[in-house]
């Protein structure tokens, strides 16, 4: 009897750190919405995790029919580990989602017209060695302070155009499954793009590194595209690997490559 009420406890402690372990979108956003930090490990998120909805969203731009609004998370964020089931969306525009609604056969004729939603990070944020299930949203992204991607996977798009790193960002060891877009962003310190992954498309075209930047054991499958790309310290591309095309056209700045 013994034996068995031990086994039962086992069984009841080992279902609740299972549970423990699946989280949803909703807490997070709740947590963050609260102006909590937040420090997940070992975790998996489920649902849509959509930032641009927080109750500080201000409206910044209201020309005709077009309408911005910015959301601002004020607060370290960290994960490590962690899978995040749905996407992640610090950027959306409801001309585009209706436009991909309609593709899809379904029709909603609620959404405006153009209005866009974007999101900035104040503090620090940490995604080391997450999954990303779904897409990844960053278009229009103000990264104030530290930024680590480092051993990320991305499994659809990743979306960073015209986001705006102001201090050390670290992309090393990620894998981007699909299309990846840099196109227009901006890093302002040193960025690290070390042993990476693009198995798709590779958009860093008009991207500007404003300081030192490694593609160090780096592997493009597809088209890599830095045509316009500002280089105003040194690139390392050491041991990179283009296995498709790849164009520097127009491309300034120093780069090293063996």
């Amino acid at each position: 009897m013994k034996k068995l009420l031990i086994v039962m406890l086992c069984a009841f402690v080992g279902t609740e750190a299972s549970a423990q372990k699946e989280i949803s979108a909703k807490t997070v956003f709740e947590k963050i919405d609260k102006g909590q930090s937040v420090d997940y490990q070992d975790v998996t998120i489920v649902g849509d995790l959509d930032l641009t909805e927080l109750s500080n969203k201000k409206r910044i731009k209201n020309k005709g029919n077009y309408e911005e609004f910015k959301s601002y998370v004020e607060v370290p964020i960290s994960f490590k580990n962690c899978t995040f089931k749905g996407d992640f969306i610090a950027y959306k525009n409801l001309e585009e989602e209706k436009n991909r609604k309609l593709g899809n056969g379904s029709i909603n004729w609620s959404i405006g017209d153009g209005t866009t939603y974007t999101t900035d990070f104040e503090k620090n944020v940490i995604f080391e060695n997450c999954t990303f299930a779904g897409k990844t949203e960053f278009k229009y992204s103000d990264f104030a302070e530290k930024v680590s991607f480092g051993g990320a996977k991305f499994a659809q798009s990743a979306n960073f155009k015209y986001a705006d790193f102001k201090q050390e960002v670290i992309f090393a060891k990620c894998d981007f499954g699909e299309y990846a877009n840099f196109k227009y962003t901006t890093f302002k310190q040193d960025t690290d793009f070390f042993d990476v992954r693009f198995k798709d498309y590779a958009d860093f075209k008009y991207t500007n590194f404003g300081d030192r930047v490694t593609f160090k054991s780096t592997a493009f499958s597809n088209h890599a595209d830095f045509k316009y790309a500002e280089f105003r310290d040194e690139a390392n591309f050491d041991n990179t690997k283009f296995k498709a095309s790849v164009d520097f056209k127009y491309s300034n700045g120093k780069k090293y490559m063996n």
